[in-house]
């Protein structure tokens, strides 16, 4: 209940780029389970951090694949492999791909 309340709190900040996500299948790409693949909703980090993520093709729109969540989360993007520290993964709100 605590990381929720986090979480809630740190999407709400004034400072942060995010974006209301109202889609109750949109989660935190932390929580997705091995083999997942899913679309890039929106971010909830600082804006540094989302212009390095968009460089790197994790943009609103992509698509990521979950390939390992051991430490951090390793995705395969667009056939690049991106290793992704816990706390950015949470910042990322994805939705299950179709």
């Amino acid at each position: 209940m605590a990381v929720l309340k986090l979480w809630n709190r740190r999407t709400k900040t004034p400072s942060s780029p995010s974006t209301a996500f109202s889609r109750p299948s949109d989660c935190p790409l932390a929580s997705c389970p091995i083999g997942f693949c899913a679309l890039v909703v929106g971010f909830a980090c600082p804006a540094h951090e989302v212009r390095r993520l968009r460089a790197l093709g994790v943009f609103e729109g992509a698509r990521v694949n979950i390939v390992d969540t051991r430490s951090g989360v390793l995705l395969d993007v667009r056939g690049s492999r991106l290793a992704l520290d816990a706390a950015v993964a949470r910042a990322i709100l994805v939705r299950p791909a179709a």
